[in-house]
């Protein structure tokens, strides 16, 4: 879809904060519609979501992503598992699949080399006109700035390991969250994408983003 959707990715900020809070003691309130407003339109469903999740060096490394997945699909999600050097053939089938006349919500999500990869493939989509609108990092180790065709980005990371924050690039205005791990028990690099909470903070807010 070419289309913006920030219509339906920026309401799920409520779950997102509920998580994060959780996990960082701390977020910004956000306030519940008010009575009378008009009622928002249908989420897309889980079946024409498609994710697609990138693993680390020599795709050993990032086996958290392969539990991630199956997840998503047992739940409904269409989510399909590639290398981080193979980046040129999942930008390759998104704008295929835009061509064919995708229109359900474009996800990213990546470990290490793969979550660079990630940032790559959304510079990528931005030069077609094509929005992402969930980008999910654990543990980038040499981030690009997130572009502004991406509506959403989570970076989870820690110093202790490889990862470093996410910057964002200029005239950015979507929503960017560096969640910082350093120093936090039993998280290192090659840990970082293995962890539930992690993974269920990723579901909660693709649940806020998509119908049944």
């Amino acid at each position: 879809m070419k289309l913006t959707r920030r219509l339906f990715t920026l309401t799920g900020l409520v779950g997102l904060t509920v998580h994060l809070t959780a996990l960082t003691g701390h977020a910004n309130s956000a306030q519940a519609p008010h009575h009378g407003q008009s009622a928002a339109a249908p989420l897309p469903p889980r079946a024409d979501t498609h994710v697609y999740l990138l693993r680390g060096l020599f795709g050993v490394f990032s086996q958290g992503l392969d539990a991630l997945a199956q997840e998503l699909v047992a739940q409904g999600y269409h989510a399909e598992l590639y290398g981080w050097d193979e980046a040129q053939q999942v930008i390759a089938l998104i704008e295929r699949r835009e061509v064919e006349g995708h229109e359900g919500p474009t996800i990213l999500i990546g470990h290490s080399l793969g979550a660079n990869a990630v940032i790559n493939v959304a510079n990528a989509l931005q030069s077609q006109g094509i929005s992402v609108d969930l980008a999910v990092t654990f543990d980038a180790t040499d981030p690009a700035p997130v572009p502004e065709n991406v509506a959403i980005l989570i970076n989870f990371w820690a110093a202790d390991g490889f990862g470093e924050p996410v910057e964002a690039s200029p005239g950015y205005t979507g929503d960017l969250e560096n969640i910082d791990l350093s120093g936090q028990p039993g998280i290192d690099h090659t840990s970082i994408d293995s962890m539930d909470q992690f993974h269920q903070t990723v579901i909660a807010r693709l649940e806020s983003l998509t119908g049944n």
